[in-house]
């Protein structure tokens, strides 16, 4: 058995992919399993002209089906330590050594790339939350936890008296901030500053213990991150805190939606910067783009966020809003060695 790479062009070989990281997640969380899509995932790894690139690897014998798939977020800046990865065997070949086996060719496949670390990701279900298999396989290999986020689901729709009381709440607290909202493309007026949020995030955000990834935003790349959303068939939702008195924008915060499947929305990106922290300019965000979600009038059921364990204002802000706790996300870390 070998670890090779898969092209996204190639139906049968991406299809006989998807199979197995689909399978991998109904088996974790049937109910809640409303992950990637395949086109999703396509257009993720079909984006070679992108700062970073999804690439796709199977592990198994060539011409038959994978027993296990992996995920690398692959990013073309060399001084970045680490790739993100993920790791799924087919749940009906678990057991005999696989995940093993292939863990030890993702290991040289980031290594011999470059990276001195890597970092896998895990997703648990709401079933599986502190006692899933990767809370011994992941130290058992010489991983230590970087980082764990808590995955909340708020149901859709959303109480208009519960909204409304929240705002009352939470918006005499932000008397120099307006919050506005768009769809799909940032307003040429706000380019810079939205390109500025997102290369600050690393460093802002909270994290356990993993080394913030300095990355480069300009409006080129904001944009091309619009475009890739696009063609991933996703409705992006977007919400920013105006600091009136400077005309900036220090915070913003992303939902995100497929139009094919649309059970499940995902909070992606929030930040507020630490200066203007305080405010409930979170809450108000994501109180917007909710507000722009029920303009869409897709068929939501959920809207779905994860937050590191860490940022407690954020969860505070989450479990205000109703949010129930719902899995959990583990990133284990783990040096490389040089051979």
């Amino acid at each position: 058995m070998q670890q090779y790479r898969i092209d996204p062009r190639v139906d049968e070989d991406f299809n006989a992919w998807f199979v197995v990281y689909q399978r991998s997640e109904l088996a974790r969380d049937d109910e809640n399993s409303s992950g990637w899509h395949p086109e999703e995932i396509r257009a993720r790894a079909m984006d070679d002209g992108g700062p970073d690139v999804t690439h796709l690897l199977a592990f198994g014998d060539l011409g038959a089906v994978p027993v296990s798939v992996a995920k690398v977020e692959a990013t073309r800046n060399d001084a970045t330590p680490w790739w993100r990865t993920e790791l799924h065997v087919d749940p009906l070949l678990r057991g005999r050594g696989f995940g093993s086996a292939h863990l030890a060719e993702l290991e040289t496949y980031v290594r011999t790339r470059g990276r001195r670390e890597i970092v896998v990701a895990v997703i648990e279900g709401a079933n599986e939350v502190g006692r899933a298999p990767n809370r011994s396989f992941a130290p058992r290999h010489g991983y230590t936890l970087g980082d764990e986020s808590a995955r909340r689901d708020l149901a859709w729709p959303f109480p208009t008296a519960v909204r409304d009381e929240l705002l009352a709440r939470w918006r005499p607290l932000a008397p120099d901030y307006e919050i506005l909202t768009w769809t799909s493309t940032t307003p040429e007026r706000w380019l810079a500053d939205r390109a500025h949020l997102t290369a600050v995030m690393p460093s802002e955000a909270p994290y356990a213990d993993l080394e913030p990834l300095s990355e480069q935003w300009d409006a080129d790349r904001v944009r091309r991150f619009e475009e890739r959303v696009a063609s991933m068939g996703r409705e992006l939702l977007v919400a920013a805190a105006r600091h009136v008195p400077s005309d900036s924008l220090v915070a913003f915060s992303e939902l995100t939606v497929s139009r094919e499947s649309p059970d499940t929305a995902y909070q992606w990106d929030t930040l507020v910067l630490r200066p203007h922290r305080g405010h409930r300019l979170g809450g108000l965000m994501k109180l917007a783009t909710m507000d722009l979600l029920a303009h869409t009038g897709l068929p939501v059921r959920r809207i779905s966020t994860f937050n590191s364990l860490l940022n407690t204002p954020m969860i505070r802000v989450n479990e205000q809003l109703g949010a129930r706790l719902a899995g959990a996300n583990l990133l284990w870390r783990k040096t490389l060695s040089e051979n």
